[in-house]
């Protein structure tokens, strides 16, 4: 029996739509050598044709992509990681049409995707590549339940510089997450505040101020009670920001305020 893709059609602006052509294969591995000719064609355009496959068979035939999870990501993060540009972009941009159809099912990909977004792409002098990486990334904080991303983000704002590095830090949603998760975010979130206290760029500095006034709002005195393990040099410089007017009275960012950016973020894309 002849098996058939679904066949998609792009319309501007990276939007995508689907229709299926023919049965939908229902073998796992007919399915994934299939992809895996398109996605690893030497021809970029190839490789291209595998991106808007993968986010037709993400609507129409989603079952078998969970199914498959593991090995497709692998293809698609490669196409992530590749050298063509082109590619890379069109890779960023799909990507957000499959977070919002599967939402979290991409769970057990996560700490592989997250890393293949961000390690190359959240610090790019591209404004396409930068803004479609952005794009991927507030998709993963609107679609999928945050307490997924939280070590992931955390890991990555440690290990990054520059402009990613700020990002990610802006992406702790500690306001939303700990009155669900709070041993959680204080496993998670802790160590990188401690990490980023002390002398830091200007941006790096108020991404580091609005995560301590989050932090704050939520531990309270606790906060200094888990600095106290801390060196000394933690203790004083959690001391100076939490002991400002600002930090006690201001307001922490949200999830609800991030939501209200990556909203904009999206639609300014569009």
């Amino acid at each position: 029996m002849t098996l058939y893709f679904v066949v998609p059609s792009r319309e501007p602006n990276c939007k995508y739509s689907s229709k299926p052509q023919g049965p939908i294969i229902e073998d796992k591995f007919e399915y994934i050598r299939q992809l895996t000719v398109l996605l690893e064609s030497k021809d970029f355009r190839e490789r291209i044709k595998g991106l808007d496959q993968l986010v037709a068979d993400c609507q129409h035939n989603p079952s078998m992509v969970i199914r498959s999870l593991f090995p497709v990501f692998d293809l698609f993060r490669d196409r992530l990681l590749e050298s063509n540009r082109k590619v890379n972009l069109y890779a960023l941009e799909a990507l957000q049409g499959m977070v919002r159809l599967l939402k979290d099912n991409l769970s057990g990909v996560l700490n592989h995707l997250v890393p293949a977004i961000v390690d190359n792409h959240l610090n790019s002098k591209n404004r396409a590549v930068y803004s479609a990486a952005t794009g991927a990334l507030c998709e993963l904080v609107l679609n999928l339940d945050n307490s997924l991303l939280l070590e992931p983000f955390c890991f990555k704002a440690r290990v990054l510089s520059g402009q990613a590095k700020v990002d990610l830090i802006e992406k702790v949603l500690v306001m939303e997450l700990y009155p669900r998760r709070p041993q959680m975010v204080e496993q998670k979130a802790l160590p990188l505040l401690w990490g980023l206290l002390g002398p830091s760029s200007g941006s790096v500095h108020r991404a580091t101020t609005s995560l301590c006034r989050a932090l704050h709002h939520q531990m309270g005195p606790g906060l200094r009670q888990s600095a106290a393990s801390q060196p000394p040099s933690v203790g004083r410089d959690l001391n100076q920001l939490t002991g400002t007017r600002r930090l006690t009275l201001g307001r922490a960012p949200d999830c609800d305020q991030l939501v209200t950016f990556c909203d904009q973020n999206l639609r300014m894309r569009d």
